[in-house]
């Protein structure tokens, strides 16, 4: 294969489950009354984290609250997901496929572990990744490099030998930023909105094309 480390993303890449986060931050937006609508989603929460998503709307506060927001907000988001909750099309038989190929996997995401954990546990993936980047692990968020730089790093691997699956443009920017080849996937983004930014775009991994990476 072209690539030795293939580094995916989490939300929107291993799973396609935008719109129940978008529905969490609209119900918590209207609690806190401060302006939130899809286009503002789209353009400044995507790849961020959460401690950069708290102070963006709350300004200058402290560790403590940081984390007492984002378990009130990520608890509504896994209740509204739950039940809902499936890889993304066409991953799993991937993820098997690259194992077989005997190359290294990541997962390289901004989300907070009490996610991560909630996604690999209830979806029986975690074998897959050889590494795991969360958003707890990392002091500056997408599109800042540090999440991918710090994959290939634990991966054993140099960015140039790397490929970032990332549905965000902020993730797309960290992954070019870090050395990374970058690899669109429009699910919180259309293939039009990618365009400028990726030139290898799919919807859903049943794509011939992530074969041939």
């Amino acid at each position: 294969m072209k690539h030795k480390g293939f580094i995916f993303d989490m939300d929107g890449v291993v799973v396609d489950n935008h719109k129940f986060h978008f529905q969490a931050w609209m119900e918590f937006s209207k609690k806190y009354k401060f302006p939130l609508d899809a286009q503002i989603y789209r353009d400044t929460y995507n790849g961020k984290t959460n401690a950069d998503l708290f102070q963006m709307i709350f300004g200058n506060i402290s560790e403590g609250e940081i984390q007492n927001y984002g378990a009130e907000k990520e608890n509504l988001y896994q209740t509204l997901y739950k039940k809902e909750m499936k890889p993304h099309h066409g991953i799993l038989d991937y993820f098997q496929y690259l194992k077989s190929q005997n190359v290294k996997i990541a997962l390289g995401t901004s989300a907070p572990t009490m996610n991560v954990n909630f996604t690999l546990d209830h979806l029986v993936i975690r074998e897959y990744f050889d590494v795991i980047v969360d958003g707890s692990m990392v002091t500056k968020g997408k599109p800042h490099p540090e999440v991918y730089e710090l994959c290939a790093k634990q991966l054993h691997l140099s960015p140039k030998d790397c490929i970032v699956f990332e549905d965000s443009i902020a993730g797309l920017q960290s992954g070019k930023a870090a050395g990374c080849s970058i690899l669109g996937v429009a699910t919180s983004h259309t293939k039009d909105e990618l365009k400028p930014h990726v030139n290898q775009i799919i919807f859903d991994f049943t794509d011939p094309m992530v074969f041939a990476l």
